[in-house]
This record gives C-alpha cells, sequence and structure tokens, in this order.
C-alpha cells in the first residue's frame, strides 16, 4: 500500500472512536445489537460437514434465525434476552425433512429439532459476555478480538467456547464459535442510529451431535456459513421462511413472542 493510499484510509476512520474499550463497545452493540430496545433479527445460512483425520464430508445445510432485545443497565453494561430458531436442511431439496442418512454408520437418524429457547446474557463494557443460570459445571469463554479497520471497513470477530459437562454414559459435549461482524465507518461515526448494517461470517467447531449416535466416533463437526444482523422478518432466507411456517408457524406473525416469556418477565 502506498503511503497516500494509507493515509486515505486513516482520515476515512477518523470518524469512528475505536481506541478505548467503551469506544469499541459501543461498535459491538452497534453491529451486533443496538442501543435501544428494538428487535434485533440476525441469520446465518450455512453448511455442515463431518470431519474424520482432516477428511471433511458434507453433511447437511443450516439456516438459522436469532431475535434479541437488550436493555442499557446504569453500569454501562446492556442485558440482553435471545432466542434461535434453526433447521438442518437437505442440500438437495432445501427442505428440512427431520431426519438424515448418517454416511459414518448407515443408519437414519432422527434430527429432535431442539431450538435454543430465549436466554438472558449480559454484555459487558469490558467487551465481555456474562451468562447467568449455566448449568453446573459448564466451561463458558466468550472473547472480543480488536476490531480490523482498512479503510472504510470495520472488522470486529467474537470467539464463544463451550464446554457442557456430560449426561450419564456420555462424553461432555464442546459448541465452539467464531462469527466475524463487518460494517462501515461511516455508519458507525453517526450518532442518529440505534445500530448499524452488519455483514457476519459464521464458523464452528462442535462436538457429534448428540441424536447422530456418534459415540465413540472419533472426529467432529465443523460449519461455516454467512448472514447478517439487524434485518427484517421479510429478509430471511426463504428456506428458513419455509421450515418455519411448517414448525413454529405463530414465529412468523409476532417474532418478538420468542423472547416475551423473559423479556416481559
Amino acid at each position: 500500500m502506498t503511503s497516500s493510499a494509507w493515509a486515505a484510509g486513516i482520515a476515512a476512520t477518523r470518524g469512528v472512536p475505536l481506541d478505548t474499550p467503551s469506544e469499541r463497545f459501543r461498535a459491538y452493540m452497534m453491529m451486533r445489537g443496538a442501543l435501544n430496545e428494538q428487535l434485533v433479527i440476525g441469520y446465518v445460512s450455512g453448511s455442515y460437514f463431518g470431519v474424520v483425520d482432516a477428511e471433511m464430508t458434507p453433511l447437511w445445510d443450516v439456516v438459522g434465525a436469532t431475535f434479541a432485545r437488550y436493555r442499557k443497565q446504569p453500569d454501562g453494561s446492556y442485558a440482553g434476552v435471545t432466542g434461535e430458531i434453526a433447521h438442518f436442511l437437505d442440500p438437495q431439496t432445501g427442505e428440512a425433512p427431520g431426519r438424515f442418512l448418517n454416511p459414518y454408520t448407515g443408519k437414519w437418524n432422527i434430527d429432535p429439532r431442539r431450538n435454543m429457547p430465549p436466554s438472558r446474557i449480559t454484555l459487558l463494557p469490558s467487551l465481555e459476555m456474562a451468562v447467568p443460570n449455566l448449568v453446573p459445571g459448564t466451561h463458558f469463554d466468550h472473547v472480543i478480538h480488536t476490531p480490523q479497520v482498512r479503510g472504510s471497513d470495520v472488522w470486529m470477530t467474537e470467539v464463544t467456547r463451550v464446554g457442557m459437562p456430560a449426561a450419564a454414559g456420555r462424553r461432555p459435549f464442546h459448541y465452539n464459535e467464531m462469527i466475524t461482524m463487518h460494517a462501515r465507518t461511516d455508519d458507525l461515526a453517526r450518532t442518529d442510529l440505534p445500530r448499524v448494517p452488519c455483514s457476519t461470517a459464521f464458523t464452528n467447531v462442535v462436538d457429534w451431535r448428540p441424536w447422530m449416535e456418534m459415540d465413540g466416533h472419533p472426529g467432529h463437526l465443523t460449519a461455516i456459513g454467512s448472514g447478517r444482523y439487524g434485518v427484517s422478518l421479510s429478509e430471511l432466507p426463504q428456506r428458513w421462511i419455509e421450515a418455519t411456517r411448517k414448525q413454529f408457524p405463530a414465529i412468523l406473525d409476532d417474532p418478538g413472542s420468542l423472547l416475551d416469556s423473559i423479556w416481559k418477565g
């Protein structure tokens, strides 16, 4: 990069202070959530693979939508309520059949369609996430990396690692998720917006899902995907809308209702 191009990149970011934790926290909230209590809808669409000895085997597609609200607290943190509805899809048909042929075992597995119920989180000005009421013995680690600013683009990456204790006769379950968010500096510089347009790239590394009946089999799952935070219901992927209409139709009429049980409690 030439010195003039570098100087132009620096000038483009002068309106977006990101030097202090409080400035980075504000940018993070505007990308992932909102500075007010509006419903924030996000989605990710991608694919899952099995990984054994570094060999990847395509398994199924995934499309999930998240719903969240945040309320600012006197200490500057944001108390949030989040929920998710995700569907595993047949890559050939785009439908959610509820069962999959496991290429490792040759057996049909039933997807129990357990979607994430609403839960409470707290996003802290220190760029940490606190999750109350975890199952005893759960390990939870959440890190937000330093923003990367290049020209008029800002990227922030958060890494979440969760280890859940084993049920009787089973191995502990591990879920690791990496999300990189992208926004524009001119959007983040505005003081009249509670949130900004934000695209996402998603990667995870997960133990075999229990319903796959893979106890003792080496390997794990990984997924890749992309999406956005801060979309309207009509902007969600059509495959998600169609699967949700069959499984959870009330959400399409009132998406905020997924959170009401604890948001209004």
